[in-house]
């Protein structure tokens, strides 16, 4: 009978857990385990040249828009800021 061994390889996750051990390191022991899932996968992600977009989904028009209610609402600051933080308040 001819046997051919196969060499069992877990590469992929031994690379999981050294790069886990570079994130919890000693100094940042008391991570949670869900931010510790996101940094994980944020690492994967940009390694694998995903990389972050903090604008996607914005244009300039929207972002044109926001700029002119907010340069309206400084015209419509009183001199109270009580009476300021109400406007504010009512406005949400």
């Amino acid at each position: 009978m001819d046997v051919l061994p196969i060499q069992a390889s877990a590469v992929p996750c031994e690379r999981v857990f050294s790069s886990a051990k570079e994130t919890m390191a000693a100094r940042r022991n008391r991570i949670a385990p869900d931010l510790m899932e996101a940094l994980q996968m944020l690492k994967y992600s940009v390694r694998n040249g995903h990389h972050l977009n903090f604008t996607a989904g914005t244009g300039w028009e929207a972002e044109v828009m926001e700029m002119d209610q907010h340069a309206g609402m400084l015209q419509q600051v009183p001199e109270d800021v009580h009476s300021f933080s109400e406007t504010l308040y009512q406005s949400i």
